[in-house]
């Protein structure tokens, strides 16, 4: 199962499974991932799997959604990448994933493949 390490502003530490197939992240109460910072949208990112891929996905938020340092609008993860939203920082972890390059995922990201 994926996962994510998140490190809040403050340092702290937390491991959340990734286990639903849409998961919301933001600042209100609702979300599945509850970021407390103004900078955080109320709504601000998804996290959405299909099959093996999980994306993420950017809901039109002010400060935006990082991978690996770039702003992002979806973005299929792959096991290692980290992840930037208003100061908090998660690296996903999926060591089942199966082994496709970052360069082959990038494209299929980027070209359209995945909406």
């Amino acid at each position: 199962m994926a996962m994510l390490i998140l490190m809040t502003p403050t340092g702290l530490t937390t491991q959340l499974p990734v286990s639903e197939p849409g998961m919301a992240i933001g600042r209100a109460e609702r979300n599945h991932v509850v970021l407390a910072s103004p900078r955080v949208s109320r709504f601000h990112a998804r996290l959405d799997t299909d099959g093996p891929l999980v994306i993420l996905r950017d809901l039109g938020s002010r400060n935006g959604t990082f991978v690996n340092g770039k702003r992002i609008e979806s973005q299929v993860l792959v096991n290692g990448d980290n992840i930037d939203i208003a100061g908090y920082w998660m690296r996903f972890l999926a060591p089942e994933q199966e082994i496709v390059t970052d360069e082959e995922m990038r494209l299929l990201s980027e070209r359209g493949g995945i909406a």
